[in-house]
């Protein structure tokens, strides 16, 4: 949540002066299990916690937002978020024709290829930019953004950083200028964006590559031949009338060596397409993703989670709840990847046999991904490694050898009654674990999940949600049941249970119990937890983190005033 986003509920007015917030606390008690690999940790309690305050009067506002990660939950220490203070600031002013921002901020230029500065509080990302950001709209229907700032790297200090992003974003929507378009409903949208990152370059690079199963090469790039300004530029259109919607965006990326394509001089480029169209009852969309080349930090040397990423290439493939195929969530590839996504929605009509009184919602959906095609050149042939050299070739359309992720799924809802109501989903997962995960072979899977709601009351509910993956792969196979009693709108009491009753090793068939309870007064909530977590990753929009096991108790507050 960023600050200029904040909650007003609960807040405090003074004339035309507001001041509001909201404060988060997550902390955990953890106890050491060998049998699930919980480890013992030096200090037992642990938390993560932030407040944010917000000030406005009129078109001025300004934030302030306090983090405390000095002791944090062991799955952030180990991507290193690890520290307290002050980490954002801003002051903003805005009008009718600009707006001005200095301090922290977050951004995206379309739909985040060329810049993506966003905070998710989950995965542990705050990518925010230390700088200014100036919008202007000199005509209605035109919006024209600059940016410039250095990116946040977790707690480290800002002082002596030798790189910076600079950014220039335009946009028209021609309905706006056009108003009979929009009354003939047609929304048609271009815009175009320029980024730009600098960073110092006066060391050489000198790296050790394995560019084949059994070799090992030392390479050096002298300081001279290190581009220290690497452009990356953008077109999109968004396109709609009626039912009908299209969106595209397409970008390219200069020559910019780096530890994640092995320091190659290639040119990288993406592209997105996404068209949808809906009626009533009917629904269908379709997505492609290209990407290529694409990882694009604010350093060069750093490769690991999603560490000073500039950019970000979005995931196309529908997302899930089920969790059992939580710690298979597809992981955009920025560097190599090309897929496809389909979706078809379709809704039984009331009072037929199979639509039933309310109708029955149908929803299926097709998704596969694999590699860009790479083709070495002749250089990196020669000289045993593609360090310095032009890297590879790659057909834009061909798809490569390795399926990196697909998913073919079908999910039923129903409502019987106002009171109940059932869904049935299916999905068939393949899943690249030596490409995703770093271990080997391929996980192919089957979910069923079922699940049941029972409306009691009009404030008491029951819902009951099974899951089972069968696969013959990596852990085997999982069952998995939750049942949760909710009195509406205060009180939320579940218990689960996850069995991994099909692992290949008899001692490592364990359970992994959770019983949760929440409490909700106005805008305060309040949760606890004890159980087990496996070992995993999570996944939020194709952006994924390594998870550890833990075992004990967590508490979470949440509170806006």
């Amino acid at each position: 949540m960023t600050l200029s986003a904040l909650p007003l509920l609960g807040q405090h007015q003074f004339g035309n002066s507001r001041i509001s917030g909201d404060f988060g606390f997550n902390g955990m008690y953890y106890m050491p299990d060998s049998l699930i690999g919980a480890e013992k940790v030096d200090s037992k309690v642990r938390a993560n916690a932030f407040i944010n305050l917000l000030y406005s009067n009129g078109g001025f506002s300004a934030g302030v937002r306090y983090e405390y990660y000095q002791f944090p939950l062991i799955d952030f220490e180990k991507i290193q978020y690890q520290g307290q203070g002050v980490r954002y600031f801003f002051a903003d002013y805005k009008n009718k024709f600009i707006q001005v921002t200095a301090g922290n901020f977050y951004e995206q230029f379309g739909n985040g290829l060329v810049l993506r500065a966003y905070e998710d509080r989950q995965l542990g990302i705050d990518n925010s930019l230390l700088g200014a950001r100036v919008k202007v709209t000199p005509y209605k229907g035109i919006t024209i953004k600059g940016v410039w700032g250095i990116e946040r790297f977790n707690f480290e200090s800002y002082l002596g950083r030798r790189d910076f992003v600079r950014g220039l974003d335009g946009e028209i929507a021609l309905g706006e200028l056009i108003p009979k378009m929009q009354e003939k409903g047609f929304i048609t949208n271009i815009g175009a964006s320029f980024v730009s990152k600098f960073e110092k370059a006066d060391e050489p690079i000198n790296a050790r590559l394995y560019p084949g199963t059994d070799s090992v090469c030392d390479g050096e790039i002298p300081a001279e031949k290190i581009p220290q300004n690497i452009p990356i530029w953008a077109t999109r259109l968004n396109f709609g009338y009626k039912g009908f919607r299209f969106d595209a965006e397409y970008a390219q990326k200069m020559q910019d060596p780096n530890v994640s394509n092995d320091f190659i001089y290639k040119k990288g480029d993406a592209l997105f397409l996404s068209a949808t169209y809906s009626m009533k009852g009917f629904g269908v969309a379709a997505s492609f993703i290209r990407s290529d080349n694409m990882d694009f930090r604010s350093q060069r040397m750093v490769q690991q989670n999603s560490w000073l990423s500039i950019n970000n290439i979005p995931a196309i493939n529908r997302q899930y709840s089920y969790q059992l195929i939580s710690d298979y969530g597809f992981a955009s590839q920025p560097n190599s990847q090309i897929g496809v996504q389909l979706q078809v929605n379709y809704k039984i009509p009331k009072k037929t046999k199979l639509g039933g009184k309310y109708g029955t919602d149908l929803t299926f959906n097709f998704s596969r991904f694999h590699n860009t095609d790479q083709q070495p050149v002749a250089l990196a042939l020669e000289y045993g490694t593609p360090m310095g050299t032009e890297g590879y070739t790659s057909s834009f359309f061909k798809f490569g050898p390795d399926l990196l992720y697909q998913d073919i799924g079908l999910e039923i809802s129903h409502r019987f009654t106002k009171a109940w109501k059932w869904t049935l989903a299916y999905n068939f997962i393949s899943y690249n674990l030596e490409i995703l995960q770093g271990h080997r072979g391929m996980m192919r899977g089957h979910l069923v999940a079922s699940d049941l709601q029972w409306k009691i009351t009009s404030k008491h509910a029951l819902h009951l949600d099974l899951q089972h993956l069968y696969t013959k792969d990596d852990e085997g196979s999982h069952v998995y049941g939750m049942l949760e009693y909710s009195i509406s709108p205060r009180w939320f009491i579940s218990i689960g249970d996850d069995w991994n009753y099909g692992n290949p090793d008899p001692s490592r068939r364990l359970h992994y119990f959770n019983i949760a309870g929440a409490f909700v007064w106005n805008t305060t909530r309040i949760a606890l937890n004890f159980g087990k977590t496996q070992e995993g990753i999570l996944c939020i929009g194709g952006v994924c983190r390594a998870v550890p096991a833990s075992y004990g108790v967590g508490l979470s507050i949440t509170t806006s005033f």
